[in-house]
């Protein structure tokens, strides 16, 4: 058994290396332009912190029928977000990543840390805990992290990129990946 689990591991690292090895476009150009060609409304204290609520709220009801509406109301048609996992420029394709994500998690709760801003940027740092499901197993993750926001006259988001650690908030927690992810990726803590 364990002659199995260890040329199972052996073949998972090395398909792993080897997508790692395949040429992407660096999501640091796509944030600079981005950034620079996407303008929103100037900002203040108060505005940020309505941004952040009404982002937590939202986002408390991911997994549950309404987050969809909850959260197509929140975007602008064309957009700009990057979550760390995942980047989209149009609403159509972040709402039917949403469905997806509505699927797999329940139990969601999000809280609001604090909000600021600078210029037309609202930074709105949050905490998220919830259940997911995956290969028939439910798992509680939880993470911590910083979302920048722009919004457009219409309190729409016209963009966000996410700054959160999906390595300790999401990979590690994975049944099956996570044992591979500590094995090549161990975390050190003194």
């Amino acid at each position: 058994m364990m002659k199995i689990f260890t040329t199972l591991m052996t073949t998972v690292v090395a398909v792993l290396g080897l997508s790692a090895c395949k040429s992407l476009p660096s999501y640091s150009q796509d944030y600079t332009q981005a950034d620079q060609n996407i303008q929103g409304i100037s900002l203040n204290d108060e505005q940020a912190h309505e941004i952040g609520t009404r982002f937590v709220a939202a986002f408390n009801t991911l997994g549950t029928p309404k987050f969809v509406n909850q959260a197509s109301s929140l975007y602008a048609d064309q957009l700009y977000i990057n979550d760390t996992l995942s980047q989209f420029s149009n609403k159509q394709d972040l709402i039917q990543h949403f469905e997806g994500m509505n699927n797999r998690v329940s139990n969601v709760t999000v809280k609001l840390i604090s909000a600021t801003h600078h210029e037309d940027s609202a930074y709105i740092h949050w905490y998220m805990a919830y259940d997911f499901k995956m290969f028939g197993r439910s798992k509680t993750m939880a993470s911590y992290g910083i979302s920048e926001i722009k919004i457009n006259a219409k309190q729409q988001i016209i963009f966000q990129q996410d700054y959160w650690d999906p390595a300790n908030g999401l990979y590690r927690s994975l049944p099956v990946f996570g044992g591979a992810y500590k094995w090549v990726l161990p975390f050190k803590k003194s």
